[in-house]
């Protein structure tokens, strides 16, 4: 499967990276690699209190806005005090999940292995026993990169998009550390297309759906109360590849400590002759995987910029 490399995303260390304005990225990032090998009940409690304290920060309040507004429009019975107790419990599995990032860079296979639980794995079986090619549908949430860290790790590779920081530092940790046992990145210049070819040749594919790309290449379709600007990608994608479409969920279980995968059934009858439907279909899926956990999902993000009959964002 080398014939992708020319096509993944590679950034090869600099030197450059070590004069004084790079300290703080390093220390931060040294930080963390400590935190990896900290109890997990004893860093998961540092990062509840730390998450409580910066909660109510003035710099997080454009954050909290966008996220207050994605659970409005999402669950209009909602009250107040609801969506702010959820988006606490939100920015306390984040503090979990960044206290912990390190644990995928430095931590054995096993230990990591270990970090995981899998509610449906039966449903990973059943197409790994097959042998068939499969896409798995995966909302945006905080522990999305031990997905691809639960397949690489039992020698199953795996393929993703990858977006650039900005910071070229952390985009080449993070690079290093998403193929640490295997697969391959590719930059979002790569195309969908890239995706397909290493789909048909048996790298399992993950896929995020919920950016919102703008009213030219979307269709609105709903979403919850709402409707959203939604690629309508995937069934071309699984046509094209001949995969079965596999819906997970990564959240993080405080109490067990683990990171937990819910694995739905791989999608019957999909895709079908019509994409408006297939794309209904898929933002369904969505809803059935956010719903296992409301408070896991990403609702910082600008997901619904686009404005159905209007030229204006939301945000």
């Amino acid at each position: 499967m080398s014939k992708f490399e020319s096509q993944a995303f590679s950034i090869s260390f600099s030197k450059a990276w070590l004069a004084p304005k790079h300290w703080g990225t390093w220390l931060v990032g040294g930080l963390i690699i400590l935190l990896a090998f900290v109890p997990v009940t004893l860093r998961d409690r540092l990062a509840v209190a730390v998450a409580n304290r910066i909660f109510n920060l003035k710099a997080l309040k454009k954050r909290r806005a966008i996220a207050d507004t994605n659970l409005k429009l999402c669950f209009p019975d909602m009250s107040a005090t609801e969506r702010e107790q959820l988006m606490r419990k939100n920015m306390q599995i984040f503090a979990q999940l960044i206290l912990g990032a390190g644990e995928m860079s430095v931590r054995s296979k096993r230990y990591l292995q270990n970090r995981i639980v899998v509610d449906g794995e039966e449903h990973i079986k059943n197409i790994l026993d097959n042998n068939e090619n499969f896409i798995i549908l995966l909302p945006h949430t905080y522990p999305v990169d031990f997905l691809g860290t639960y397949f690489c790790t039992r020698g199953h590779d795996m393929c993703t998009m990858f977006k650039k920081t900005g910071d070229p530092i952390v985009d080449w940790a993070m690079a290093k550390q998403r193929t640490r046992f295997g697969g391959v990145i590719f930059e979002r210049n790569a195309g969908i297309k890239t995706l397909i070819k290493a789909t048909r040749a048996g790298y399992g594919c993950i896929y995020l759906p919920d950016e919102d790309f703008g009213p030219e290449a979307s269709l609105m379709t709903p979403l919850f109360e709402t409707t959203k600007a939604t690629l309508p990608v995937l069934g071309k994608m699984t046509k094209l590849s001949g995969a079965k479409v596999l819906p997970i969920y990564a959240g993080y279980d405080s109490e067990l400590h683990k990171v937990k995968l819910y694995v739905h059934p791989a999608m019957e009858g999909f895709p079908s002759k019509d994409v408006e439907h297939d794309t209904l279909r898929m933002n369904q899926e969505v809803e059935k995987l956010i719903s296992r956990s409301p408070e896991q999902y990403m609702w910082t993000l600008k997901l619904f910029r686009t404005v159905e009959g209007s030229d204006q964002p939301r945000y």
